[in-house]
């Protein structure tokens, strides 16, 4: 790698900084976990916790958001599931989550059969979301987790 390409790398949010520093820059475990830190309180993290609804959601809805009706072009990416993902991936730390467990517990329901937020969906790729979202958080995914054993195809998968 070019040194102009790492200090370009470098020169990114904190939610893409902190992983060059880690992976690419070999930076000290103290640098990167600072930078990790910051995803919270600057750029792209901080703006999507920003815009938390007061419910624990986001954009009023659990994967899609409030009021999408289906036939809008393309895959609304800024409901609670996207969201709780990218900000995992980010390397926010859940504890910036605080109380959002609860909060999704008691207002949050799936589009599909209204069914309660961490109980799981009947779609094995948003249960997969949601599992390790809420392994992430601290839910009870125990029944998300069980969901898959007994949804297990004859083939494996």
């Amino acid at each position: 790698m070019t040194p102009e390409l790492l200090d370009w790398l470098l020169d990114a949010d904190p939610a893409l900084r902190w992983q060059v520093e880690r992976d690419l820059a070999c930076a000290p475990d103290d640098v990167w976990r600072a930078t990790r830190t910051s995803v919270a309180t600057e750029g792209f993290g901080a703006r999507l916790l920003a815009l938390q609804d007061p419910d624990g959601q986001w954009a009023g809805g659990a994967y899609f958001p409030a009021g999408f009706l289906g036939d809008e072009e393309g895959q609304p990416w800024a409901a609670t599931t996207w969201t709780l993902t990218t900000l995992r991936d980010w390397g926010l730390d859940a504890a910036e989550l605080s109380g959002t467990v609860e909060k999704l517990a008691a207002n949050s329901r799936w589009e599909y059969d209204d069914l309660p937020y961490w109980d799981g969906e009947v779609d094995c790729c948003i249960n997969g979301l949601t599992l390790a979202n809420g392994a992430w958080l601290g839910a009870d995914v125990s029944g998300i987790a069980q969901w898959f054993v007994e949804h297990r195809l004859a083939d494996g998968g």
